[in-house]
């Protein structure tokens, strides 16, 4: 019998529908998604063997209608199916209600498989596209959307972020949403069941309860939180209340997620007062509609169809790369034999130039250091001349001095004064005393080296020389003179020669040596 008017009234639907336009047909159908889903379906496969694949709108309405329908069925392959093929007729920009409707129903068939994080971008992209629409309501709709993904995964702190966003977003509007207020009431009601805090549980229940619009399936299911609240609490006469309230609405829908909570808690409530019966009906019945939520091949399924829509992604991106290369590598050759022939050219220029810009420079080096060569060689040949004169003048001073020394010998000796010749005997003796020391010098300076160097080992030969030409009475001008260095320079030498000496203050270098 049951199966006989379910045959009529889809024939009524069928008959009465007929005669409405494709866009009011699709109107019809979508109010059917709920109440009637195998009425939308049937009116919304027949309206995609009139519509052609121009009629992009109608098309993806009709798409629209058969995935919320069978998401409403739980066939959650069929669902995703028609989302996807809906979802392909838009482009990622589209800005349109229709777009954002088909995102949200895509984000909640993997809501309800409870593939969460899939939902996610569907639900963000409705929020999106909401927001750009500046549509308030469907702002609030799908950021408690979010919030609900949250709460699923067990983010209960986000998901609150999310419902306290949503509120921010009501109070805030100018038009009250009562309905989505309250939806979102509800919610925050069992963020804070998740976290045992009651007092707050209650009271945003009973907000969503005062601001409810009355639909069956938002109320069964407050009803039955409240009754969670109480029966934990241990307020069995408050939670038997409103589980006769939730019993009261659990007839006038079909929505099969508001029911399953109702079962849970009822099954729990008898359970805890002895109804053993009653609680094995209320469990029976909670068993049965979670083997039909959650099919165990639905997962499998979607999961093959994930796993088969990332492959497509991928390879139609792997293609787009490919083309792209291609193109790119074309490009890149035709630079490449541009810039190789610049690069040619500007060579041989180069190379060209550079020879003889080289040449040049070199002849130019060649020049200078003949230059250099040519006064370096006047330089040593005026002081080569200026020490041959020296020599020169140094002999005849010495041949002179030795005349002079025999004429002054030969006068003494005729000189009939004792005191002359007394005088002459101390000079003479005196003069070849010190020319006894011109011919020891060698000798001595290698004693007095090797004096040195035994207290001073850090001492080089330079300095040790430094120590001689200071003993022999030379000045900084003369041993400037006789290095052909800068007077500077030999101070310097002086300088550091006290340092290695480890000299005080006050304490003259030359009466230093001349102790040592």
């Amino acid at each position: 019998m049951k199966r006989i008017l379910l045959f009529f009234s889809f024939l009524l639907v069928y008959v009465g529908v007929d005669s409405q336009t494709v866009n009011q047909q699709l109107k019809t159908a979508s109010k059917m998604q709920e109440s009637m889903p195998d009425s939308c379906i049937l009116i919304s496969q027949k309206v995609l063997t009139k519509i052609s694949d121009t009629d992009i709108k109608d098309k993806g309405y009709a798409y629209w209608n058969l995935a919320q329908s069978y998401l409403y069925k739980h066939q959650y392959h069929t669902a995703l199916f028609y989302a996807l093929k809906g979802n392909e007729l838009f482009a990622k920009s589209d800005t349109s209600r229709l777009y954002q409707d088909i995102q949200a129903t895509i984000g909640w068939i993997y809501f309800d498989i409870g593939n969460y994080q899939y939902a996610v971008p569907y639900h963000q992209k409705a929020l999106e596209i909401a927001q750009l629409r500046a549509n308030l309501s469907e702002e609030v709709l799908y950021t408690n959307a979010l919030g609900l993904n949250a709460l699923s995964s067990n983010h209960y702190q986000r998901a609150l972020g999310f419902f306290q966003k949503a509120l921010f977003i009501l109070n805030s509007s100018e038009e009250q949403n009562r309905s989505l207020l309250s939806t979102v009431q509800n919610n925050m009601g069992i963020i804070y069941i998740h976290y045992e805090d009651w007092v707050k549980a209650e009271t945003f229940l009973h907000q969503s309860l005062e601001n409810s619009s009355g639909v069956a399936s938002g109320l069964l299911e407050t009803y039955s939180l409240l009754s969670r609240v109480y029966l934990n609490t241990l307020d069995y006469e408050k939670c038997k209340a409103y589980l006769d309230k939730a019993e009261n609405v659990s007839y006038k829908t079909s929505y099969s997620f508001s029911l399953i909570e109702y079962y849970k808690v009822r099954y729990e409530y008898e359970r805890v007062i002895g109804n053993l019966k009653s609680a094995y009906r209320y469990q029976n019945k909670y068993i049965q509609l979670y083997k039909k939520i959650n099919n165990r091949n639905v997962q499998g399924v979607m999961n093959y169809l994930i796993e088969v829509q990332d492959e497509k992604i991928k390879q139609d991106k792997l293609l787009i790369e490919q083309a792209q290369k291609i193109a790119l590598n074309r490009q890149i050759l035709v630079f490449v034999g541009i810039a190789l022939a610049i690069i040619v050219i500007g060579i041989l220029y180069y190379v060209f130039k550079s020879k003889a810009e080289r040449s040049l420079l070199r002849q130019k080096l060649l020049k200078q250091e003949l230059d250099e060569k040519e006064e370096l060689q006047a330089e040593l040949s005026s002081k080569l001349a200026y020490k041959n004169e020296a020599i020169e003048t140094l002999a005849l001073t010495m041949s002179k001095r030795n005349e002079l020394v025999k004429k002054v010998a030969e006068d003494v000796s005729k000189s009939s004064s004792a005191d002359v010749k007394k005088a002459w005997r101390k000079f003479e003796q005196a003069f070849n005393q010190y020319s006894d020391s011109s011919i020891l010098s060698d000798k001595f300076i290698k004693d007095f080296k090797y004096r040195v160097q035994s207290q001073f080992p850090d001492l080089t030969n330079k300095e040790l020389q430094l120590l001689v030409d200071i003993r022999n009475d030379l000045t900084s001008k003369e041993l400037a003179e006789k290095y052909h260095v800068e007077v500077k320079s030999i101070e310097m030498s002086r300088y550091r020669l006290r340092k290695k000496l480890h000299l005080e203050k006050g304490v003259q270098l030359k009466d230093f040596i001349m102790k040592l």
